[in-house]
């Protein structure tokens, strides 16, 4: 994965709700902002930014902050390390959460390449039209929304499905540390 983390660094100990809260505002949050930022554009270059694009760009900005809470965190730390770092029972984990991570992405884009080949038949005859990326701005939202996600689904396995996290001693933690 992106981040890569040797035994010299100590990865942050979050609880469950904590991730699952962030894994949530970091999936949520970036597509929620890119449609509204794209669907209320600035009519008038000289006029700043509409309140749509303001909301758009709070909440994708909301989507990353819940990423840097995930990227230090040790459930980040069993998806990312290098295999020579992780116990059995981590390198389990991580099988099962690319797997989650592997399938959802790809009902994802597949759902994608569906609604894009409707939006290509949906030419305005009266039936009915489909918005379609036309721009720059449009697919550079949707790049960067597919790489968040390709990074984030693997860790939301581990926060929504995986056991409890330890701490070094072998208790549940139950907040921050």
């Amino acid at each position: 994965m992106f981040f890569f983390r040797g035994k010299t660094h100590k990865s942050a100990h979050r609880s469950n709700v904590t991730m699952r809260v962030a894994t949530a505002v970091a999936l949520v949050g970036y597509p929620a902002g890119a449609m509204i930022h794209l669907l209320f554009p600035d009519v008038t270059p000289e006029a700043g930014l509409t309140e749509g694009e303001i909301a758009g760009f709070a909440l994708m900005g909301l989507s990353l902050l819940a990423f840097c809470v995930i990227a230090p965190s040790n459930l980040q730390r069993i998806v990312g390390e290098e295999r020579k770092h992780l116990d059995e029972f981590e390198m389990d984990l991580r099988r099962k959460s690319y797997t989650f991570g592997y399938w959802v992405l790809c009902s994802l884009v597949a759902l994608f390449a569906i609604y894009m080949a409707l939006g290509a038949d949906s030419d305005g005859d009266g039936m009915f039209t489909l918005w379609m990326p036309s721009t720059y701005d449009h697919w550079n939202a949707i790049f960067w929304g597919a790489m968040l996600y390709a990074v984030v689904l693997p860790t939301t396995y581990l926060a929504w499905a995986g056991p409890a996290p330890l701490d070094d001693e072998g208790d549940v933690i139950t907040g921050e540390g």
